[in-house]
Order: structure tokens, then C-alpha cells, then sequence
């Protein structure tokens, strides 16, 4: 659900980032974005425990809050879907902010509605004025959140969720539990459409982040 949102985010990056720019993927599992950021000097960075195997043959292969990178090594950070991820956030911000040069850029996305996934370290889920917060508080400037999809694509993130939720894939010859899951899934790929419809966004799928680094 999220996913076409997140590609379009980071293709606006792509488009900003200068030609040449040193560029950090903060948790860059197995790098989807490798191809629309070709035109820099792109590295990855992933834990040990990274589930995705791209990620544990990281560039840098360390834990985001500790890298082993000199102050302003970057010119831009990309980090998607990965804050809900580390047990302190504000010291992964804090350490973004450092390995970017002063007036950098992050570019960020942060899911709030969305089920338990790469358990045990899945840790948050971010509303627009705590991610504004966290941002602002590591030294980040020029700071603008978006939000990712709204109340009709949560709901249908959730109808997506139905098969999982009643073990589809462990009751496979359960005739009536695959009926329900695969109409939950067919209105759920529908809901989206109907983004249009809601005013307040208070219920998104998740939040897009941009930023500009300060004096680290």
C-alpha cells in the first residue's frame, strides 16, 4: 500500500540530489533505490541482523546509531522505513545529523499504522508531531512532513492484513478462511482510490520527512 508513495518520495530525492553528491542509504536492506540514485557516489549501511541479506553485505555494515564514518561524510541520507526500527530514535537522528555536512539533506519515511514486522526490533510507530519533534530536537532545519496515503489506505493496509491475521498461510485448506481473506484483500486494493475523500489525514498510512542538517 505504502510502497508506490515511499518510490515516488525517493524519486523526488533522486531528483534533488545533485550528480556526484555523497549519499548515504541509512538501512538500505537490499538497496531498492540503487538504480534511481546511480548518478551518486551512493553507499549502504545495514546491521548484522538485517533480515534482508543485501543488507548484512552492506557498505557499512554497523548498528545506525554508532557509524564508523567521519563527521560530514555525506552530502545526503536516505533512511526509509527503518526509525521504527532502533530502540532510541533520537540518537539515530543525532548521528544522521553528524555524518551529514552542515545544510545536507535527510529524507526520511516513518510508518503509523502498519503491523508487527522484522520482530523482535520493531520498536514505534510515528505521528506527524513526534517525528517533527524528534527531527527538530537532533538539530535538523527547514524541517517539512507529508503525510504517506490516508484513512481509506490504512484501512485497506489492514483488510491486506486479514490473511495473515486469521493464519491463512497455516490453514490453507480452510475454504472459509481464504474466502475471507481474499475479499478482504480485494476491497483493500480498492480503498486507496478513495484517499480523495479524506480531509484531515489524521490516520495515514505513515509520514514522509525532509530536512536540512545544522551545525553538527
Amino acid at each position: 500500500m505504502e510502497r508506490r508513495a515511499i518510490l515516488e518520495f525517493v524519486a523526488a530525492a533522486a531528483r534533488a540530489i545533485p550528480e556526484g553528491a555523497r549519499v548515504l542509504d541509512a538501512g538500505a536492506g537490499d538497496a531498492p533505490y540503487s538504480e534511481l540514485l546511480a548518478h551518486t557516489e551512493l553507499r549502504t549501511s545495514d546491521w548484522s541482523n538485517s533480515p534482508h541479506e543485501g543488507g548484512r553485505a552492506a557498505d557499512i555494515v554497523s548498528p545506525l546509531h554508532s557509524l564508523p564514518v567521519p563527521d560530514g561524510s555525506f552530502d545526503a541520507v536516505l533512511c526509509t522505513q527503518v526509525l521504527e526500527h532502533v530502540p532510541d530514535p533520537a540518537v539515530v537522528l543525532s548521528e544522521l545529523g553528524r555524518v551529514l555536512v552542515p545544510g545536507g539533506s535527510l529524507w526520511l519515511s516513518v510508518p503509523f499504522v502498519g503491523q508487527l514486522h522484522e520482530e523482535p526490533f520493531d520498536f514505534f510507530r510515528y505521528t506527524e508531531y513526534g517525528l517533527r519533534s524528534l527531527v527538530e530536537a537532533a538539530g535538523f532545519t527547514d524541517v517539512r512532513v507529508e503525510p504517506i496515503g490516508g484513512y481509506f489506505s490504512s484501512l485497506g493496509l489492514l483488510l491486506h492484513a486479514c490473511g495473515l491475521s486469521i493464519g491463512v498461510e497455516a490453514t490453507g485448506s480452510d475454504l472459509p478462511r481464504r474466502a475471507l481473506a481474499a475479499a478482504c484483500r480485494g476491497i483493500g486494493t480498492v480503498l486507496p482510490r478513495l484517499d480523495r475523500l479524506d480531509r484531515r489525514r489524521a490516520l495515514p498510512l505513515g509520514y514522509t520527512c525532509r530536512a536540512l542538517s545544522g551545525d553538527h
